[in-house]
């Protein structure tokens, strides 16, 4: 699957950075899915020891029926990177047998992996 990010926002509040981003799945160049993105950066926790990571959870909604089929990912982002890792959290039934895959996201190319 390829991620184009549509849009990117950061929120600061007094304990951290929270980062939402949006767009669209292509896979085989075709558009199949949006995504939503959050990322967690909490201060004095995911910003020390030359880590500059955030929480992230992301939530891949299908197109083609009401409400979508979905998958969930979380893990952790290099904004660095850009890189993330983690893996399936969470899927509807059409999905459902990526549950615990691992999955993998280059920042470089915004191509995620799950296997």
């Amino acid at each position: 699957m390829k991620f184009t990010r549509k849009a990117l926002t950061n929120v600061d509040d007094a304990a951290g950075r929270w980062q939402f981003e949006g767009g669209s799945v292509t896979q085989d160049n075709r558009h199949v899915a949006n995504y939503a993105s959050i990322k967690r950066v909490t201060f004095q926790g995911t910003d020390q020891d030359g880590q500059n990571t955030a929480a992230v959870t992301t939530t891949v909604f299908f197109i083609g029926s009401h409400p979508p089929e979905s998958i969930t990912l979380e893990g952790a982002h290099d904004f660095n990177s850009g890189n993330e890792t983690g893996s399936v959290s969470a899927a509807s039934n059409t999905q459902a047998a990526h549950i615990g895959k691992q999955f993998t996201r280059t920042g470089v190319s915004d191509l995620v992996h799950i296997g």
